[in-house]
Order: structure tokens, then sequence, then C-alpha cells
């Protein structure tokens, strides 16, 4: 039987380009080390970024189960089992969802709670709310520092049985929390009468005054007002505080309140941890299931929550950020794709003469292929192994998606071009005497390339345009995302035309100049740019640099406009509206590094109405002048319309404002209404972007808005200059929050999505740099013999060593210095004309897409490619001096 291979023949040839070897393995080691991590790195990132969005939504993200009837039904029978009946409802609630939303949540708090009842004990404004809250297992942890617990409202006798009762309103005892009853001014013992909103009497007890034992509970989440109670919002003297009761007095609250006064609310909230990317559907589903099913109307619990919301978002920001990545890992791959290939046809150059050698003793096409085979088999195999061992120690898992093309092009194109070698030395055919022959030889040849070209071409097209219809978000497929990649080798194709055009008349003047470097080296670059596979690789692997790097500034960029356009200023605070708040901000703006502060009213949800339309806004009322001048001292963008508004109303009785977004409803003759006060709008321009939302805004002026009866006391401050979130800080003490653009930069910039992008672009950077000098290493090594032939037969005829020094780095860095720079533009006109197709704004947190940005950096890239090849030219310039001219005929004749 006939052996397709010689072992030994294969042992030898490796062991003769074990240097070139070497380096294809490490290539393979590096593209399957990156390219095995990208999936373990993205589903991982993808699910930190889930749960960190479940995790910024708070009480968005919470799915709750109501219900109400929850009294006596008119029956006056006081049920000791009132607190199991409550937890009994949640357990119920609990079943009704799908296993992959249940999967989710943390154990349910329950609360049972009246509406805001008023006080009728010491004049109007004083409202109360009874609540019952209990977690899974007990209530929350108090202690109290007046009075006790609440009691039951029958003899201790009495309190476990099911007792009938005739009184009407039945007293109930709640306990309230140490700032409440400062609000409300009441005690321990106090007796309050109050009524519902339907004038139905109810009697409270207070048992106790206490303090939380742990503010954080959640379980104080779902009735706020126990431990905050509302006080003068909107600019009114109204107080709203809530009051507890314990599972001893909840039989006799279920008794004291009518049965439509009561609503039983069960809150699930989900563990962000346990939120994963690819359940996140599931779960989206199960949360809309729930909503759609059967409400309070059939004696069910309805279900609310903006899981799904919060989640369909977050998958989006997911799915865009990991086609970004798509993008980088692609141009990246192909680049290392590139390089093989270039390492392979070096290695097919090399042992060009030996392949002739063993044509003519009958060597088969078959057996050329299987021993090149077998080489690059192995070769592969031990980089792909040693790349998914690093990828294991160093992240735990590995990924196969993006590995197969790099170990299948580092096994196929040593064994392709050994053939097509092979086949090209074992040809026989003549060259046709004829010159039309040979002309039609040649166009044949033309043709084939042309065809090429206009196939790269044709899908560099088709793949822009999927990108600008379907965008890079996950799933839109490999068609979009490897557009610009494909941009890249279509650019590279159309430097490789140009170059030998562009040398025709470089080399037609270096011919009229005194000299030989400047001939000899321009007839060199035009000889060698004729080949192009090494020009092509360098544009293709500068371009994917430039598009990374760029793409890494826009998105910084867009982070620190969109930290801006959040934050309004330096700093920003947000407090409980009150007059008040004007004097912060007049105290903040005198404080030392503060350059401007002023105070708005920013409320959401607010209606404008036309005569045909309703939509909600952003409303924001602000001193006008102030609020341009801060604006001034803000890379944000100004808003001279400002002037416009003016401090009074119009003379037809509206209010000047500025308005964006809402379509036609946001225009003359619009209407505001701000608690039940009519206020008439007069759009007289576009308003600023305020907080950085989507949606629509309205800007009017305080003066003008106050002046038409509606009060809206500020309860934010924005303020700039260095000093500005301290001085808030210390204005406001512990009354409020502030955010810092720091603060919210440093958030979005650590962000998993943002985080993992940016690494994902300095590591792809890195390892394109790389690349990049290796294939000019190669491609040097690729030309050597003919370059030492040359400078040989130079020095032969007289040339100097100086002059054979500036011949060599001319000649070597010519076309590199000609490819970077062309991979540069390449690269930044790819970037300016796709990245508003890339949804970068979900990532940055914009409103709109970023403004690609060219750091200066970006040509550094250049610099270093540069700096290597004239680096190995004078290296090689100096080895051949040591090399005697003897020596170097001798090598050139060989």
């Amino acid at each position: 039987m006939t052996r397709w291979w010689h072992g030994p023949s294969v042992r030898g040839r490796a062991r003769a380009d074990r240097g070139l070897l070497t380096l294809i393995g490490v290539v393979v080691t590096i593209a399957t080390l990156l390219a095995s991590a990208i999936a373990p790195l993205t589903l991982r990132t993808s699910d930190r970024a889930v749960g960190a969005a479940v995790r910024d939504a708070g009480s968005r993200s919470s799915v709750v189960a109501t219900t109400s009837d929850q009294g006596d039904d008119g029956e006056r029978v006081r049920d000791p089992g009132s607190a199991a009946a409550v937890r009994a409802g949640a357990a119920d609630a609990r079943r009704r969802m799908a296993p992959a939303l249940a999967r989710v949540v943390r154990p349910s708090v329950t609360s049972l709670t009246t509406p805001e009842l008023q006080l009728l004990d010491a004049g109007p404004g004083r409202y109360l709310r009874l609540a019952y809250v209990t977690g899974p297992t007990a209530t929350p942890a108090v202690r109290f520092v007046d009075g006790g617990p609440p009691r039951p409202g029958v003899p201790a006798a009495q309190a476990e049985e099911s007792v009938e009762v005739g009184d009407d309103p039945w007293p109930v005892q709640v306990a309230i929390s140490q700032d409440a009853a400062a609000a409300l001014s009441v005690g321990t013992g106090d007796r309050l009468p109050a009524k519902d909103i339907q004038n139905r009497p109810v009697s409270v007890t207070i048992s106790g005054v206490f303090v939380p034992g742990d503010a954080s509970d959640a379980a104080w989440a779902q009735v706020p007002e126990l431990l905050r109670p509302i006080i003068g919002s909107s600019g009114s003297s109204r107080t709203t505080a809530a009051a507890m009761a314990s599972a001893d007095s909840l039989p006799d609250l279920r008794l004291a309140v009518p049965a439509d006064d009561l609503t039983s609310r069960v809150t699930f909230a989900p563990v962000p941890s346990r939120v994963r990317w690819q359940q996140s559907d599931a779960v989206a589903r199960a949360v809309v299931a729930l909503q759609a099913s059967v409400g309070r109307s059939s004696g069910l619990p309805s279900w609310d929550s903006q899981l799904d919301q919060v989640l369909d978002d977050a998958r989006g920001q997911v799915s865009a950020a990991r086609g970004q990545a798509a993008v980088l890992v692609i141009g990246l791959l192909v680049s290392a794709a590139l390089v093989l290939v270039l390492a392979a046809g070096l290695l097919t150059l090399r042992r060009a003469g030996a392949t002739v050698v063993v044509r003519e003793r009958g060597a088969s096409l078959p057996g050329i292929v299987v021993e090149a085979l077998v080489e690059s088999a192995a070769v592969a195999a031990l980089g792909s192994a040693a790349g998914l061992l690093l990828t294991r120690a160093l992240v735990g898992d590995v990924g196969w998606t993006w590995v197969l093309p790099v170990v299948v092009v580092a096994i196929a194109a040593p064994p392709v071009l050994a053939t097509l070698g092979a086949a090209r030395s074992g040809d026989r055919r003549r060259a046709p005497a004829n010159r039309s022959a040979r002309d039609l030889a040649q166009r044949v040849l033309r043709t084939r390339r042309l065809l090429l070209e206009g196939t790269v071409v044709a899908v560099a097209a088709l793949a822009a345009v999927a990108l600008h219809q379907r965008g890079v978000v996950d799933g839109a497929g490999v068609t979009a995302s490897s557009a610009l990649t494909w941009w890249s080798v279509a650019g590279g194709l159309v430097v490789v035309r140009l170059l030998p055009l562009a040398m025709r008349p470089l080399l037609a003047a270096a011919r009229r100049s005194v000299g030989v470097v400047r001939l000899v080296a321009a007839a060199r670059t035009a000889q060698t740019s004729a080949r192009g596979l090494s020009l092509l690789v360098l544009v293709v692997i500068m371009a994917q640099l430039t598009i990374g790097a760029s793409l890494f500034a826009t998105e910084r960029n867009g982070q620190t406009d969109g930290a801006w356009a959040t934050v309004g200023g330096d700093a920003r605070l947000e407090v409980q509206p009150d007059a008040s708040v004007t004097t912060i901000a007049d105290r903040v703006s005198a404080a030392p590094d503060v350059s401007a502060a002023v105070a708005a009213r920013v409320a959401d949800g607010v209606r404008v109405s036309t005569d045909a339309q309703v939509t909600e806004v952003r409303l924001v009322v602000v001193d006008a002048a102030v609020f341009r001048r801060l604006l001034a001292r803000t890379p944000l963008s100004d808003a001279p319309q400002l002037s416009r508004l003016r401090p009074r109303p119009s003379d037809d009785g509206t209010v000047r404002a500025l308005a964006t977004g809402g379509g036609t409803a946001l225009r003359d003759g619009s209407r505001l209404r701000w608690d039940d006060t009519p206020v008439p709008l007069r759009v007289v321009g576009a308003a600023p972007r305020v907080g950085g939302i989507r949606g629509p805004v309205v800007v009017v002026d305080a003066a003008a808005f106050a002046a038409t009866g509606a009060v809206a006391p500020p309860g934010t401050v924005w303020a700039t200059g260095g000093g500005a979130g301290r001085a808030l800080r210390a204005a406001a003490g512990s009354t409020g929050d502030v955010d810092t653009l720091v603060g919210v930069l440093d958030a979005r910039r650590s962000a998993p999505l943002a985080a993992g992008l940016a690494h994902l672009a300095l590591a792809s950077a890195g390892l394109l740099l790389v690349l990049a000098i290796v294939s000019v290493l190669l491609a040097a090594a690729a030309d050597g013999p003919s370059r030492r032939e040359s400078l040989a037969r130079l020095r032969s005829l007289g040339l100097r060593h100086a002059d054979s020094r500036r011949l060599l780095v001319a000649e070597l860095a010519g076309p590199v210095v000609v490819g970077a720079v062309g991979g540069l533009v390449i690269g930044l006109g790819a970037a300016l004309a796709t990245f508003d197709a890339l949804a970068l704004e979900l990532v940055t947190g914009q409103t709109a897409s970023p403004s690609p940005a060219i750091p200066w950096w970006t040509a550094a890239p250049v610099v270093v490619v540069v700096a290597a090849v004239t680096t190995l030219g004078a290296r090689e310039a100096a080895r051949m001096r040591r090399t005697t001219l003897a020596s170097l005929l001798g090598g050139a004749g060989q």
C-alpha cells in the first residue's frame, strides 16, 4: 500500500523552518486564547449587566400582587387567624408564578394598607394611613421608645377566638414611628378620630412610638410613610404619615376599617444575581403572563410590575454591546487569519526550491498536500491547545464559536498554498509565442482579479446595507457585524490597486534625480507592491486597529456627555420640594469654587393637552436667566431661546415655554395642569434636554409660572465648579441626595457593559498592533532574498555602506508607511460612516448616538509600525555590512 506522506521529510522540513512554524503556532495560540475567552466572558458580562439593571431599577423591578375586599364583609366577626390568612395569601400568590420567575425572586413582603385617613382632632391637613407589614416569617423589627406594641381590642382570653363584635367604629391600636409622631404631633395613648374619603368614621389609638431596628429592611419600603412622613408637599400645609398594626391588632384593623378601604399587596423583589441573560426573556414573559391574567374583579390578585420593561431595556443594551463586541472580534479574527495566510505564503516561498526537486523526483500533488496538512494540523493543534488551556486557566471556561475559524485557516492555508506552488512548479506549459495569445492570457488573469475584487466590493456594500438596516444588535447576523471588516478589506484592495499607479510618477521623478538610493528604492517598492498581499494585510490590520481605538474613544466621550446630561452640572442635589431650596441654591452659588447654581422644580408625568391630544412631559420650572448662565459654564448645549422666556405671563395670559418632543401636543394652544391649576402655554422655542431623557421636555420661567397662581417649589439644585459637590453636601446636610459628575461618570464607565467593551477594545488593539508588526516582519522576510541580491550587486558596483542603509530603510519603510497610513484613513472613514448604526447610545446612556471621536493617539500605531520596520532595516544593513562582499555575491548567485 502506497503511503501518502513521508514522515522523515515532514520532520526535516519542520526542523528547517522551526522558527516560522513557531511563529505560526504563537499566532494561533494568541488568537485562540482571545477567541475562546470571548463567549464565556461575554456571557458573564451579560449576566452582570442584566443583574445591574435589575438592581438599579429598585422598586420598579418588583412584582406585586394586589387584592382588595380584605375586611369583614359586614359579618363583624373578629378573626384571630388574620395574620395566618395574610401569609397564606402570599404563599398562594407565589404558587401562581411561573417557575422561571419564582426562581429569581426573594420571599415575599406583604402589606395590608388603608388609603389616607383624615385626622379630625386638630384641624385639616393631617392624614394617617394604617398598615400591617410582614415579611415571610415576621414583621420588621422595631424598638419602642415610648409605650409598646399594639394589643388586641378584646380581652386576652378572647384574643385567640372568633368573637362577634357590635361596636362601630371598632377601635384599633397602632404604633407610630418617632418621625411620624413628631410630624403629626401625636403620642402614646392618643385616641385619634378619623374618616376615610367617603366620610366613614375610623377610631385609632396610638399604643407606642418606635424607631426601626433596621431602616434598610425591605419591608419598610412597602409603606415609606411609616418612617418618612410627607410634610408640606407641593407647598401646601398637608402632612401625611403612616402607623403600623401588629399581628395581634390586625384582626381589629380588618374590623375598624370598611372592607373596601383595605388593599393587600404581596411584593416579590427579584434577586439581581439570579436574573441571568439567557433566562431573562423567560422571566419577562412570565411577568407579562401574570399581568394578563384575571384580576381582582374575579377575586384573584391583579399583578403589576415593570420588571418586563426593565429586562427588555437591559436586553436591548446587552444586545447592542454584544453586537459591538462582534464587530471588534470579527475584525481581529480576520486580521489573525490574514497573518496566518501571509506566514503560510512565506513558508511556501522558502520551500519553493525543495518543492521543485521533489516534483522532479516524482512526488504527487496529493502527497504534497497530505504532508503539508499533517504539518499544519500539528502546529494548529499545539497552538490551539495551548490557547484553550490558557483560557481555561484564566477564565475558567472556553467557548468554541470563534475558535473554529482560526483553527480552520491555520490548518488549511499551508496545504492550499503548497499545492498551488507545487502545481505551478510542475506546470510544463510553455508561454505562447503569439502575442495575441499572451495578451489574451493576461486579460483572463486581469478579469479573474477584477471579478474577485468586485465580489469583495459587492459583499462590502451588502454588508453596509445590512448594517444600516438592522444595526449590530445581537442576532442581526454576521453580515451586519462584519461590515466594517469587509470595508477594510475593500479599502485595502483599493490601496493595492492605487499604489502601483501612484509609483509611476514617483519612479519617473526618481529616474531624473541624482543618486541611486531614490531610484532603487522607488523601483523596488513598485516591484513589491505588485504582489499586494502583505500590503493588503497591513491595511486591514491598521484599519481594524483604528476602528477599535475610535470606538473606545467615542464611547468614553459619549459616557462623559451622558453624565453631563444626567447630572446637569458638576453636581446635583435632589431634596423634598420646598421654597427653602432657593436659599440653598443662593448659599451654594456663593461658596468657593462654585461658578453657578440654580434651583428648579423638575416633575415627570405632567400632562400637557390640546383639544385633540394629551401627552406626559418632564416639566422644568426654573429661573431662565440663571439657568442659561449655568448652561454656558458646562459642555451641555446652550439654549439661547431661554432669553425668550419672560418673567411674567404674556399679555394674552399664556406662559412662554420651550418644548422638545411631544409632537403636535406641544404647540401653541396647549394647556398644562399643575395641582388643579390650568396653565396655558405658548411655545416659543426648543428646550434643552434636562436629565438626559428621551421623552418630551417643557421648560418655563419660575416667575412667570408662579404668576399664574401655580405653586411649584424647587426640589433640585444644579451647580457647576470644582467645589459644587462639596458645597451642595454642606448646604443640604442629610436631607437630600447629591450626585456628582465624577461619581456618575465613574459608575457608567465601571458598568459591566461599558467596562467589558473597553477591555475588549484595548485587548484587541494590543493584539492587532502585534499582528501588524508580525505582518511587516513576514513581508520583509519574504522579500529578503531578492533584496539581498540587489544590494549585493549594488555594492559590487560601489554602493557605500551609508547609502546601503538608507536604501534598505527606504525600501522597507515605503510600503509600510503607505499601508499604515492607508489603513488609518480607511478606519477613520469607516468609523465616521457607520458608528451611527452601532447603537452606541445604549451603552453610553445618551439620548442620541454620540459623534465619532478620533483620538490623537490613533496615529501612535502607525509610528510604532514604521519604527519597527525602520529598526529592522537598520539592523539588516548592519548585518550586511559585517558580511563580506564575496559572501553576499555568493548568496545572491544561489
